[in-house]
C-alpha cells in the first residue's frame, strides 16, 4: 500500500466530552432587550453615511435567530435609522446601500454592516453575547456543528466507516476508493495500513465516480460494482461487478439542494431536537468550502448556527443511520490531500 495515507486522529466517539460544557454557559438565555444593541449598530451606521433622499436597507441572517427574532431586529433598526433622520427604502440604485449580516460564533453574535455609497465602501461591526436574548423570544435549541477530522490521504475517498476497537486495538478504519477497498488498523496508535480488495472495472470509472458504503450490512456500492464480506474478518471481502440499476443509481448520488443556484452535496439528519439538512456552501471545486446546518419549512432553506469551514471542496456529505452525524469528503486545496471527517451535531436547549 502507498505511503502517502497518514492518520491524524481516530477518536470519533469521543467527540464533545470537553465541548457541552461551554455551550451549555454560552448559550443561557435570560429575558433582555436588544435596543442598546440596535442602537449602536444604528449610530455607526448613520457616523458612516450621508443622509439621503433614500437609503437602502437590507437585512441577511446567517446565525442561528429565528426567522421572527430577524424581522424583530429588522424592524428595531429601520426605527432607529428613521429616527437619526434617514428615509429607508427596499432598493435605491442612486442612493446609500447598507447591507447588514446578523452572524455568531461560540461566544457572540457579531453584526456587521456594509454601507455603500458611491466608489465610497465602509463597513462597521459590533458583538455582543449570547446570553442576550430579543425581547419576548422563547429560547431556542442551539444548532452548533463540530467537525472531526479522520484521515487524510494522495488517492481520492469516496466513503469510509469506522469499526470501533477497544485497547490494545484503536479499531479499523474500511476506506472506499474507486480502484479498491482499504482496510487500516490502529494498533496501540501504530497504524497498519491491511488489505486492499480490488475494485474490478469492465470500464474504466468516471471521473466524477460515486461509492458508498453501508457498514450495518457490510457492504460497499460503486455504479456496477458491490463489495460483500465481513468487514471485522477482512479477508473474506470480495468486490464484483453487478447489473446497474435505477435504484442503486439514486442512492449512490446522494441527496442535493440548490444554494445560490447551485445545486450541492447535503445530507439529512435527525438531531435531539428537531430534523436538520447539513449542506455545502454554494462554491465550485476550485475553493474553499463550508457545511451548514438549516430547516426545511414550505420548501424553503432557513440556516442555523455556527458555519463550519473547510479548505477546500465538499466532495460529498453520507448521513449516519442512528446519529446525528454525517460522514464528509473534502479535499485540501492547500496540501492537495483528501480528507475525511465526521461532521456531528449539537442540539443545547
Amino acid at each position: 500500500m502507498r505511503a502517502a495515507r497518514r492518520l491524524l486522529f481516530f477518536v470519533a466517539p469521543f467527540l464533545f466530552s470537553s465541548l457541552l460544557p461551554a455551550l451549555s454557559n454560552a448559550q443561557t438565555s435570560k429575558s433582555w432587550s436588544w435596543g442598546s444593541e440596535v442602537s449602536s449598530l444604528a449610530a455607526k451606521i448613520a457616523a458612516n453615511i450621508e443622509k439621503a433622499n433614500a437609503t437602502s436597507l437590507a437585512v441577511t441572517n446567517m446565525s442561528s435567530l429565528s426567522p421572527a427574532a430577524v424581522a424583530q431586529t429588522r424592524a428595531a433598526l429601520e426605527e432607529a435609522l428613521q429616527q437619526r433622520g434617514f428615509e429607508l427604502s427596499s432598493s435605491n440604485s442612486r442612493g446609500p446601500a447598507v447591507e447588514v449580516t446578523l452572524s455568531e460564533n461560540l461566544e457572540e453574535y457579531v453584526w456587521t454592516a456594509r454601507i455603500r455609497q458611491g466608489d465610497a465602501q465602509r463597513i462597521v461591526i459590533i458583538s455582543f453575547p449570547h446570553i442576550t436574548s430579543p425581547p419576548g423570544a422563547t429560547p431556542e435549541p442551539t444548532i452548533f456543528l463540530q467537525r472531526q477530522f479522520i484521515w487524510g490521504q494522495s488517492e481520492r475517498v469516496l466513503d469510509f466507516g469506522i469499526i470501533p476497537g477497544t485497547a490494545p486495538d484503536g479499531g479499523v478504519l474500511v476506506i472506499l476508493e474507486a480502484d479498491q477497498l482499504v482496510f487500516v488498523r490502529d494498533v496501540r496508535s501504530e497504524i497498519s495500513v491491511g488489505r486492499g480488495v480490488a475494485i474490478p472495472h469492465s470500464k474504466p470509472a468516471p471521473r466524477d465516480v460515486r461509492g458508498r458504503i453501508n457498514m450495518s450490512d457490510q457492504t460497499a456500492e460503486l455504479p456496477g460494482v458491490k463489495c460483500t464480506g465481513e468487514f471485522e474478518h477482512n479477508e473474506t471481502v470480495q468486490c464484483h461487478e453487478v447489473a446497474e440499476d435505477k435504484e442503486t443509481d439514486s442512492r449512490l448520488a446522494g441527496l442535493t439542494v440548490v444554494i445560490n443556484g447551485r445545486s450541492v452535496e447535503a445530507a439529512r439528519l435527525t438531531a435531539a431536537c428537531r430534523q436538520l439538512i447539513l449542506v455545502s456552501g454554494g462554491g465550485d471545486w476550485s475553493e474553499p468550502d463550508t457545511i451548514r446546518a438549516y430547516t426545511e419549512t414550505d420548501h424553503q432553506l432557513t440556516p442555523l448556527g455556527n458555519i463550519l469551514e473547510f479548505p477546500g471542496p465538499v466532495l460529498a456529505i453520507w448521513p449516519a443511520k442512528d446519529e446525528p452525524s454525517a460522514r464528509v469528503m473534502s479535499r485540501n486545496l492547500q496540501t492537495g490531500a483528501y480528507e475525511i471527517s465526521i461532521v456531528s451535531v449539537v442540539c443545547n436547549p
